[in-house]
C-alpha cells in the first residue's frame, strides 16, 4: 500500500523565499522504494524521471552507463523498438537519457491523457530491456562520431584534459571516453551493466505535472511489488590532481583557442563559506555584468562570451572560469583572468557591484524555480548529488540584502581564489 508523507508549506517571492514548491510530496512504494510528486493541475503534461543510483564510476568499459540507459527503450522481449517508437510517436511522448559519475536516468514527457496506457509499456522497458544488436550498434556509430568531432574542438580537449589534471586520470570525473574505446564495447557489455545496476533497489521515481487520479496507485502495482536489496553507495575516491599548473595542448588545425582556469573548492556544499564564494563567482564571471565579461569581451573584444562557475560533484566541488578566444589573444586572455581574479583578492568589492550580483542571483534562482518542470529539474540534480535544501538556506542567507558584506567577501577571495593555486589549461594553436 502506498503511503505518503506531509507537504512542505510556505510562500515564494523575492523578498522572502522559502521551500514552498521546491520539495515534493513523498510516497513510498510497496516495497519501500520513494515516489516524489510535484502536482501542477495547470499543465495537461506529466514528466517522469527515473533515478539510478549508479553511473559511469560503476562502469568497468567506458560507454557503458551511456548506452545502457540510452537503450532502455530500444526494445523488449514482447515489443520491438519499432513497435515502442510507432507508439510513442503517435502520442508526442518524449525520451531523454543522462548519466554522470554517479547516477542515471530515463525522463519522460507525456500528455496526461495517454499516461495511464503508457505506463506499463513503460514499465516493461524498465524491466525486460533486451538490448537489440542492431539497436546496439546504430547507437556505437553515432557514438564514434560524436567522438570524432568532438576530438577537434578546442573547448572538448581543453575540458578532459582540465577534469584529468583536476582530480588523475584514474578519478571516475578524469576518465573520458575516446574513439578507441566504441570498439572495445559490445552489447553484451551494456546487457551486463544494465541486470547489474539498472535495477529496482538503485531506481527513485520522480512525477512532475498534472498527474492523473490513481496514477500513484497504478505505479505502485507496477513498480511497488519489485523486490528490492539493499547495496553499498559508491563513494567517489579522493582525487588525486597533477602536478602540472598549467596545460598547453597544441592544435594547429583550430581557429580558436580554449581556457580553462579552476580549481577544486576546499569546502563542501553545505558550507555557507560555499554560498558565499558563489557569490563571488557571480561577480567574478557568473553573469553578464561581470567583471570577465566587461573586461576581455566588451573592452578588449577577445572573446564572444567568456563566464565562471562551480559544480557539485558527489563528494567534490570544483570552480572554473572558461572561454574560446582569438587564438593571438590566449595569452593576454589568460593574463586578463589573472588581473581580474588578483583584484578580487586585494580590493573589496563596492556596495552597488555587490548588490548588482545578489539580485542578478535572486533573478536566476527564481527563473529557476518558475515552473513545475523547472523545480522538478532543480530537485532531482540536487537529489543526485545527495544536496538537501540546506544549500538553499545557505544561499538565500547571502543572496538577500546584507546578507554578505564586503569584508567577507574579499576573505573569502583571498583564501580561495589565488590564481597561483589555479590549474591553467589552454587548447589551440599555439603562438
Amino acid at each position: 500500500m502506498i503511503s505518503s508523507s506531509n507537504p512542505v508549506k510556505g510562500t515564494l517571492n523575492p523578498e522572502t523565499i522559502n521551500r514552498e514548491g521546491l520539495v515534493p510530496q513523498r510516497y513510498d512504494l510497496t516495497n519501500g522504494r520513494p515516489v516524489y510528486l510535484f502536482f501542477d493541475k495547470h499543465i495537461d503534461i506529466v514528466r517522469i524521471d527515473f533515478i539510478f543510483d549508479c553511473g559511469t564510476a560503476h562502469q568497468d568499459k567506458f560507454l557503458q552507463t551511456a548506452s545502457a540507459i540510452r537503450l532502455l527503450t530500444a526494445g523488449t522481449s514482447r515489443h520491438t523498438a519499432r513497435q515502442i517508437a510507432e507508439f510513442v510517436d503517435f502520442r508526442g511522448i518524449v525520451f531523454d537519457s543522462r548519466c554522470d559519475s554517479v547516477s542515471s536516468s530515463l525522463t519522460v514527457y507525456c500528455l496526461s491523457r495517454y499516461l495511464v496506457e503508457f505506463l506499463p509499456l513503460l514499465q516493461e522497458c524498465l524491466v525486460d530491456a533486451s538490448y537489440p544488436q542492431e539497436e546496439f550498434d546504430i547507437f556505437v556509430s553515432k557514438r564514434r562520431q560524436t567522438l570524432e568531432t568532438a576530438a577537434l574542438k578546442p573547448s572538448h580537449v581543453a575540458r578532459c584534459n582540465f577534469y584529468k589534471g583536476l582530480y588523475g586520470s584514474s578519478h571516475p570525473l578524469g576518465r573520458f571516453a575516446t574513439v578507441d574505446d566504441v570498439d572495445r564495447l559490445s552489447v553484451e557489455d551494456t546487457r551486463r551493466y544494465y541486470r547489474q545496476y539498472l535495477v529496482p533497489s538503485r531506481m527513485t521515481i520522480m512525477l512532475g505535472g498534472n498527474v492523473p487520479e490513481g496514477t500513484l496507485d497504478l505505479i505502485d502495482k507496477l513498480f511497488g511489488s519489485a523486490v528490492t536489496e539493499s547495496y553499498q553507495p559508491l563513494s567517489l575516491p579522493t582525487p588525486q590532481p597533477g602536478e602540472e599548473r598549467e596545460i598547453r595542448l597544441p592544435m594547429p588545425n583550430a581557429v580558436q583557442s580554449a581556457l580553462r582556469v579552476g580549481r577544486l573548492l576546499p569546502f563542501g556544499w553545505s558550507d555557507v563559506e560555499y554560498a558565499r564564494f558563489m557569490v563571488l563567482n557571480t561577480v567574478l564571471g557568473g553573469y553578464f555584468g561581470s567583471r570577465l565579461m566587461t573586461n576581455i569581451r566588451e573592452d578588449k573584444g577577445y572573446t564572444y562570451g567568456i563566464y565562471s562557475q562551480t559544480q557539485i560533484y558527489r563528494g567534490s566541488m570544483a570552480f572554473y572560469i572558461f572561454s574560446e578566444v582569438a587564438a593571438s589573444k590566449a595569452d593576454a586572455a589568460l593574463q586578463e583572468i589573472r588581473n581580474e581574479i588578483d583584484r578580487l583578492c586585494n580590493e573589496p568589492v563596492g556596495i552597488d557591484e555587490l548588490q548588482m550580483a545578489q539580485s542578478s542571483m535572486v533573478g536566476d534562482f527564481i527563473r529557476g524555480i518558475d515552473g513545475v518542470f523547472e523545480r522538478m529539474e532543480r530537485f532531482s540534480n540536487m537529489f543526485a548529488c545527495g544536496v538537501t535544501e540546506l544549500f538553499t538556506d545557505n544561499l538565500l542567507g547571502v543572496i538577500k540584502q546584507g546578507g554578505i558584506s564586503p569584508s567577507e567577501l574579499l576573505e573569502t577571495a583571498q583564501r580561495v581564489l589565488s590564481y597561483d593555486n589555479m590549474l591553467v589549461v589552454s587548447a589551440g594553436p599555439m603562438a
